[in-house]
């Protein structure tokens, strides 16, 4: 909990006082605290050595403790240009122990903060089949661009999901929408990859 501050007006009754009772409490209360080991420490390197550990443990196949560090690199660093990454090895981790909630989550959320990675698409519509929902997601998608055919992402998303499925001819019409709607995108480059792989 907080501590809470006096308010405004109970400085303007007595204003030296109540300064440096507040100062004094303050110098107390840093005097009173157990002295950190490595106090100059930076929470940007406490999160990528969480982020290498569970990099670490997923190569050992240590996927519950893998899930803890990036966990813990992500609440230490939410909005790091590195939070989507931990979001997708999150995903990856969470994919391997069957968590599949979790596993679309965190491929969501890297989606969010990094829609041009083409691999975090990949992975979410990968986790899909592995989970057995791909048929379900695909009908979902397929509603979706036909109830907004203006919608870049589901287009690229289908393209997957029938790419995932083993159907590539029908992938082609998906990602040729999706180039239409957004030729300068960041994801263009893996749709074009994509339509001449097939």
């Amino acid at each position: 909990m907080l501590p809470s501050f006096p308010n405004q007006h109970h400085f303007q009754r007595h204003p030296a006082q109540q300064r440096l009772s507040v100062v004094a409490g303050l110098l107390l209360a840093c005097l009173l605290l157990p002295p950190t080991k490595g106090m100059a420490y930076d929470l940007k390197d406490n999160a990528i050595a969480h982020a290498r550990n569970g990099q670490l443990l997923m190569e050992r196949q240590q996927y519950d403790e893998a899930i803890e560090e990036f966990k813990a690199a992500i609440r230490l660093n939410p909005y790091a240009s590195m939070a989507a990454s931990l979001y997708n090895n999150l995903g990856m981790a969470y994919r391997l122990t069957q968590n599949y909630p979790n596993a679309y989550a965190s491929f969501q959320r890297a989606i969010r903060l990094q829609p041009p990675f083409a691999l975090y698409y990949r992975n979410l519509i990968d986790t899909y089949r592995r989970a057995g929902q791909l048929p379900a997601v695909k009908s979902q998608l397929i509603t979706r661009t036909r109830d907004n055919p203006d919608n870049a992402e589901a287009w690229f998303l289908l393209g997957l999901a029938y790419q995932q499925e083993g159907t590539p001819e029908q992938a082609q019409p998906c990602f040729e929408r999706f180039l239409k709607l957004q030729p300068e995108a960041e994801l263009a480059r893996a749709a074009q990859a994509a339509l001449k792989a097939r």
